[in-house]
This record gives structure tokens, sequence and C-alpha cells, in this order.
């Protein structure tokens, strides 16, 4: 709940003074601005967009902090939001880079790899891995329509939280 609070403050602050938002997203290089890798994932322009991405976070983030604690949270989502973004900084030759769409696509990953072993194997999940994977795909979607979050860098979250949830999760079945 921390990180879907940090960005309804950042989206008062933003709207507020709109001048904050160029120092908490990424338009154009870095310039030695490193604080934007992390800050960026909790500036919106747009209302829609900061709703839905922040609902994947609030869901996401919970379910897996009831498994993993909430350390594994903030540090999965600020190290996938700022690998997708050092990602995109790489690519396009002029980023313009907001939202935790990567953040929030690899909390929703970690969390849905035991769902998605225990299908495979033919195994009992509780998990609603098609209401998962549509709000996946919505997460994915939002770059085609708002430019300013990069599918790259949602791709490059998707990722993340994939090694990780794998990581954690044959660590415990080894554990158990």
């Amino acid at each position: 709940m921390l990180l879907v609070a940090l960005a309804c403050v950042a989206w008062i602050v933003a709207h507020a003074e709109p001048a904050i938002y160029e120092h908490m997203a990424i338009v154009g290089p870095l310039g030695g601005d490193w604080w934007k890798l992390f800050a960026s994932a909790f500036v919106y322009t747009y209302g829609v967009v900061a709703f839905v991405v922040l609902l994947a976070i609030a869901i996401f983030g919970w379910l897996l902090e009831r498994r993993h604690g909430p350390a594994v949270v903030v540090a999965l989502f600020l190290g996938a939001s700022a690998a997708g973004a050092l990602v995109a900084l790489a690519v396009y030759p002029v980023p313009v880079l907001e939202g935790g769409n990567a953040g929030a696509l690899a909390l929703l990953v970690a969390w849905a790899v035991p769902d998605l072993e225990a299908a495979r194997a033919g195994e009992h999940y509780e998990g609603d891995l098609l209401g998962t994977a549509a709000l996946a795909a919505l997460l994915l979607a939002i770059p085609f329509v708002r430019p300013e979050m990069s599918w790259l860098a949602g791709v490059t979250g998707g990722v993340l939280g994939l090694v990780m949830g794998l990581g954690v999760h044959r660590l415990r079945a080894a554990e158990a």
C-alpha cells in the first residue's frame, strides 16, 4: 500500500505544481538525474492510466506481500521499474517515461508463477489466472495508447518478475 500511497501523493504534487513532473518523469536522457529511474514509476499524467496501474500494484503487491513480505515487494517494484527505464533509455533516442507499469507487471508475474507452475503440472491452484492474464494484457496494451508508458519497460518488468518469481518459488519448494 506504500507504493500506491506514494503514487497518489506524487499525483497530487505533480498536478498542483506541474514543474515537479519534469523532476520525476524521464524526458530525454537522464543527464545525471539518476533518481528519475525510481521516481518516474510514481508519476502519472492521466487518471485512468494511473487507476489501472495502481490497481494492479495494489492487488498483486498485497498478494505477493502475503507470500514473501514487504521487502520483496518494494525491491521487486523498484528494481523492475528502474531496469525497465534503463532498457527504454538504451533503446529510445528521446525517451519519455512515466508510470509504474514495469513494476506492476513484475509484481503480477511474480505472484502468478506458483499458480502457473501448478496449472502446468495439472495440480490445483487458487489464483484467477484468466483475470490475471486480462490485467497483464491491459498493462501491456496501455503504452500503445499512452506512449509515455513504454511497452519495452513493461516487458522488462514482466521478465524480471518471472525470474524472481521462479527463483523464490523453487527455493521455497526445495526447502519444503
